[in-house]
């Protein structure tokens, strides 16, 4: 991995996680029976990654984790993580957002 690539990881980390805690900031704090809220990842195929999105995702998941509770992305949550590999950001269909507020991780992007 070269010099480029770890900035690039560094400030898609940074972005993800300073959206994360707007969001988190905005939802104010939860109730008694849910305090925390539930966040969860969904990758993209990963056919042409331009990253290691499982490090990114690590690391953001890291960096909210006192914050929030990270449950599988086949359960029930509130928000939603996109890791998308490339520019392509086959991940970020409706379907997969399905309502819920999200941050989208694309190569060289974060967008809500």
């Amino acid at each position: 991995m070269n010099e480029g690539s770890v900035a690039q990881e560094e400030t898609l980390v940074r972005e993800a996680a300073s959206r994360i805690r707007k969001w988190l900031q905005e939802r104010g704090p939860g109730d008694k029976s849910q305090p925390s809220p539930r966040l969860a990842i969904k990758f993209c195929g990963g056919c042409n990654p331009d990253f290691d999105r499982g490090s990114v995702a690590q690391r953001i998941r890291e960096e909210v984790s006192r914050e929030a509770v990270w449950v599988s992305g086949e359960k029930e949550s509130e928000f939603l993580l996109i890791i998308n590999g490339c520019r392509t950001a086959c991940a970020d269909t409706a379907e997969i957002r399905a309502g819920r507020p999200a941050v989208v991780v694309s190569a060289e992007t974060v967008d809500d």
